[in-house]
């Protein structure tokens, strides 16, 4: 073997070993997404869906009349019975009507393509919904603490902001959940909402994208996907839920 061939298969063992050490955890996270997630999630779904992680539930999330007091925020579960969302009333917050925005996740992922703009439902349609788990690393945030200024942890009623406490994420509500500061990676994800005006009932029916953060390795899918049902750690406040912050 000359200098040349062997130069070259030095190159071609060491580039082997290198990726070696990567294969398990693609092959891993693969089969568990595409194979054990949909199996698990669907027992875990707050109502029945046919299409596993293609689709979401419809689900009665409350009534307006559920929503009769002073405070804007009322906590729910969806699409599993483990993930918090929040519904925010934004006539309530801010003397916010006829709410709409872009939707930041629009053309991104195939669950939103109907959704270009997202607008708020109900009699004022001022009502939204969003995850309540910050984007970053999926710390819970406290959607039902009302604080005097954004930069308090908490939901800022002058300005929409959302900060959460963990790494100092900001997000913007009424302009759809984007992020204004902070080491968030994109948007807080939007709920889909329907609305029934003949019982004033609130529908969930989707997401405008994936509850989970980038910025944890995905070495165990687990470790970053909200839809995974083994997740722990997150609750949902009972309602009414606001609190008075700083």
């Amino acid at each position: 073997m000359n200098r040349r061939d062997f130069l070259r298969l030095t190159l071609v063992v060491g580039g082997a070993l290198s990726i070696v050490p990567l294969v398990k955890p693609v092959f891993d996270y693969m089969g568990f997404y595409y194979e054990e997630l949909p199996s698990l999630s669907s027992k875990y779904y707050v109502a029945s869906n046919k299409q596993g992680l293609e689709g979401f539930p419809k689900f009665k999330v409350a009534n307006v009349s559920d929503l009769s007091g002073s405070c804007p925020v009322y906590f729910f579960a969806y699409p599993l019975t483990n993930e918090p969302c929040f519904l925010v009333d934004f006539s309530k917050l801010n003397n916010e009507k006829d709410v709409s925005f872009d939707n930041p996740y629009y053309g991104k992922f195939r669950i939103n393509q109907s959704f270009k703009e997202i607008s708020g439902v109900g009699p004022n349609n001022s009502i939204c919904a969003f995850s309540d788990v910050c984007v970053h690393l999926g710390c819970q945030l406290p959607a039902q603490v009302l604080t005097s200024s954004p930069s308090n942890p908490g939901l800022n009623p002058s300005t929409s902001i959302l900060h959460c406490p963990c790494h100092g994420s900001m997000y913007k509500l009424d302009e759809g959940g984007l992020v204004v500061g902070g080491p968030a990676p994109r948007p807080l994800p939007a709920v889909i909402l329907e609305y029934d005006d003949s019982t004033g009932d609130i529908y969930a029916v989707g997401t405008n994208a994936p509850y989970f953060s980038e910025a944890v390795p995905r070495i165990n899918p687990s470790s970053n996907l909200l839809y995974d049902p083994r997740y722990n750690g997150y609750s949902v406040p009972s309602n009414p839920a606001c609190i008075k912050g700083g």
